[in-house]
């Protein structure tokens, strides 16, 4: 789809926003200002380590591992995704900086796993094209027991020289995003807000107008969600209202909220589901998520300007999840997204 129509959403959830937010995280390699969507970045003018830069948040308990299906990219539901918003990774060298992560368990190994395109990540050891926004997905983490952090790595190779890098860092990201069971309804509707611009007349029949904004703050020197150079012509804040019907109760709701079920005296594992994956980690509408309105467009970077999901660091703009059922153990629910920043 294109135009800003709504397929069967995403939510990025990110997990780095989650353990500052509840205090668990290690203060001993504290990368505090990059964690959350709203972070206020650095800028690294040394490297160590033959041309690499290091940002390394983790905590002091790990987390449990998702689900194995999840770690081997098997599941159509839920995934692993890595991520930088706000960098300029592509002009901070002369040939531009590779960005990977490796997440680090509990029992001191770690694991790069496989990545795979989101946006603007294009390979390996490969440059990102682009400065702007990376987001990849993190797959083949089959022996992850836990994860303890991550360890994000920007690099050119061992060439560079220290004083030759100029890199720019505003956010990392790290977690589970979560699919939708299906599309929402046709009743859907997508709003621009412009809730920054306050209007008056004057007695004398004048119109005054005050603008204390019109869209998201930048990140560095480029728009949000900019890529490159290219313009991106984007204001307001976006609103989303949708209902899904028809939704099974196991992709509402988990079985169990000790997360598993039992066959007699067996432990199963739960399935994802939309309590566990996106309501428990925002704190039901405290923290912010990514969302990807149709996450079926496919990254291209050989247009121009390149083809992107849209995406949007949002809310929930609801004081309570309400699910109704409509049939046996089937519900209907409706969510109002809105823009933040």
């Amino acid at each position: 789809m294109a135009y800003q129509n709504v397929g069967t959403p995403r939510f990025y959830i990110d997990y780095l926003s989650y353990n500052k937010a509840i205090g668990n995280k290690d203060t001993s390699t504290d990368h505090s200002k990059h964690i959350g969507l709203n972070s206020s970045g650095a800028t690294y003018t040394t490297t160590n380590d033959n041309g690499k830069v290091w940002i390394s948040p983790v905590f002091v308990n790990p987390m449990p591992a998702p689900r194995t299906d999840t770690l081997d990219g098997t599941s159509t539901s839920s995934g692993l995704f890595m991520g930088c918003l706000g960098h300029n990774a592509a002009s901070a060298y002369a040939t531009g900086m590779a960005i990977d992560a490796t997440i680090a368990y509990s029992d001191g190994n770690s694991s790069y796993g496989s990545d795979s395109q989101i946006a603007n990540w294009e390979g390996y050891a490969t440059p990102v094209p682009l400065n702007g926004f990376t987001l990849n997905k993190k797959t083949d983490l089959s022996g992850l027991i836990d994860i303890k952090g991550i360890y994000f790595r920007f690099y050119v190779g061992s060439e560079a020289q220290a004083e030759s890098i100029n890199l720019f860092v505003k956010s990392l990201v790290f977690g589970q995003y979560f699919n939708m069971p299906h599309s929402p309804d046709l009743s859907l509707s997508m709003s621009h807000e412009y809730d920054g611009i306050k209007t008056v007349t004057t007695k004398g029949g004048s119109t005054l107008s005050n603008a204390n904004y019109h869209k998201p703050p930048r990140w560095g020197d480029r728009e949000a969600w900019q890529l490159g150079d290219f313009p991106y012509y984007y204001s307001g804040r976006r609103t989303w209202d949708l209902s899904f019907s028809y939704i099974s109760d196991t992709d509402i709701e988990p079985y169990s909220y000790y997360g598993n079920k039992y066959t007699n005296d067996s432990s199963e594992e739960g399935t994802d589901n939309w309590f566990q994956n996106v309501l428990y980690y925002t704190m039901g509408g405290h923290l912010p998520f990514i969302f990807c309105p149709d996450p079926s467009i496919v990254y291209y970077s050989d247009g121009s300007p390149p083809r992107a999901p849209e995406f949007a660091i949002c809310r929930f703009d609801m004081d309570s999840f309400k699910r109704e059922q409509v049939a046996n153990n089937v519900y209907n629910m409706k969510v109002k997204i809105v823009e933040s920043w």
